[in-house]
This record gives C-alpha cells, sequence and structure tokens, in this order.
C-alpha cells in the first residue's frame, strides 16, 4: 500500500496520498462503510473561497471562533457565514487555554457563536500543555466548559485534541463525549474502550480548492444522516391548520 502512497504523491502531491491511504484503511474492514470529508480553518487560511471548497466535495467545516478569553478569530464572521451560503455543514471550535478562567473562556464563546439548527455541535479544542496546572484540575475546568456549553445550546459539544495530548491527558476520563483526533501517521487514531470517536484529522497539509494555503483535512465516521446527529436539532414541520386527526 505505501509504495502506491508513495506514486500519487509523487502525481499529485501529499493531499493526495492521505486521501487515498485514508479510502484504504476505511475501506479495509477497520472503519466505516460510509464517511464524509470535511476541513477546519481558522485565520491561517485567510479569504476562504466557500464557493469552490463546495465544488471539492467538503462536506463539513469546523471554523475557529475564539480562544482563551481574549481572541475572535478574525475570519470567524466571513468563515461562518459564507459556508452556510454554499450549504455546507458548518461548526464552530474554541481553543482551551488551560491557564485562562474557564469561566471567561465559556463566556466568550456564548458571545460570539450563534449556532441554528442543523449546525455542528460546539467543539472545545484541547491540546495546550501547562505544566503548572494539575491535569485533574484542567479535566475539571474542561467539564465545566463542556456542561455550560451543551446547556447553553442543546447539543452534546465534541472534544478536538491531538493522539498524543490523548493518551497523557484525556483519554478514559470523558465517557459519553465523542473525540476528534489528529494523527498523520497513516494510522487512524487509537483510543480508549469506553471512549468514542467520530472524527478523524488525518493531515496538517491538506489542499482544497478555493484555499491558497495549506489546510487541516479529516474524515467524518459516518454518513450524511449520522453527521446530523452531531448538530442542533432542526425542529419537525408545525401541523397545518386543520391537519390533527379528530377524536370522537
Amino acid at each position: 500500500m505505501f509504495s502506491l502512497l508513495r506514486k500519487a504523491a509523487r502525481r499529485s502531491g501529499a493531499a493526495a496520498a492521505l486521501v487515498l491511504s485514508c479510502s484504504l484503511l476505511l475501506g479495509a474492514g477497520s472503519g466505516p462503510s460510509s464517511f464524509l470529508h470535511g476541513i477546519d480553518v481558522s485565520r491561517y487560511q485567510q479569504e476562504v473561497d466557500w464557493k469552490h471548497v463546495k465544488e471539492s466535495n467538503i462536506s463539513f467545516a469546523f471554523i475557529k471562533a475564539t480562544e482563551g478569553d481574549f481572541l475572535k478569530d478574525p475570519f470567524f464572521d466571513r468563515n461562518w457565514e459564507q459556508s452556510r451560503q454554499q450549504g455546507i455543514t458548518r461548526g464552530a471550535y474554541h481553543y482551551y487555554l488551560p491557564w485562562v478562567d474557564v469561566d471567561l473562556q465559556i463566556e466568550k464563546f456564548k458571545n460570539t457563536v450563534r449556532l441554528q439548527p442543523g449546525d455542528l455541535a460546539p467543539v472545545l479544542d484541547v491540546e495546550t500543555f501547562a505544566p503548572d496546572i494539575p491535569d485533574a484540575k484542567m479535566r475539571n475546568d474542561v467539564r465545566l466548559w463542556l456542561s455550560a456549553i451543551e446547556e447553553h445550546y442543546g447539543v452534546k459539544p465534541i472534544i478536538y485534541t491531538y493522539q498524543a495530548f490523548y493518551d497523557r491527558k484525556l483519554r478514559g476520563h470523558f465517557p459519553g463525549y465523542h473525540f476528534w483526533i489528529a494523527r498523520y501517521q497513516n494510522a487512524e487514531p487509537a483510543t480508549h474502550p469506553g471512549d468514542k470517536m467520530a472524527f478523524w484529522q488525518y493531515s496538517e497539509k491538506g489542499t482544497v480548492k478555493g484555499i491558497n494555503a495549506p489546510v487541516d483535512v479529516n474524515w467524518f465516521y459516518g454518513d450524511v444522516a449520522a453527521l446530523s446527529s452531531f448538530c442542533v436539532p432542526i425542529p419537525p414541520p408545525a401541523a397545518a391548520p386543520g391537519s390533527m386527526a379528530k377524536t370522537n
């Protein structure tokens, strides 16, 4: 398989090889029968042409919204609106800083992001080491953020991290939450038996039409219907007047 990847890389660049490798891995019985391709973006991608992104078979996009208690990504509003206009399922994420008061981080995100039905659940990006902060306190603050955000938006958040951080700090500590894990070695992330993973960030060097910079690329483990289970629920249509059944 890896000789095939090297040939693909020479023809089309490393991103093509990574896409091929993931297709092979997921089609070989280690993953689901269906999966969707997506990206995540921040200020590093500058002005994204979301029309071209849509044409590149991108089904979902996570967009950086906030960091700590002080930063709003300068491209968030633009990315948030234009991805919606193109019909791409969108989600917002917060970059967590362990030394910043968690209540202030909660408020920063809530004051920045307004979710609509059909938007993906909020994501907490947990990947920053803070040697002076005990792991137990860090995990407790993460739980506070997740609980407060779920209560505010009515949907359970997702936890983003990378494999080494997950192994050292998060593995087995957050049952009930789905993970989105970065691992770039042409191998799927390894998780605790009690943990659930929904997204795999397989490269930070993807090439996507409409983005003039390397971009993080991801697989979702499921189809469109499965992805909708991670979104803010869409209310059922209201019954038309006179359509209710009459009872005797």
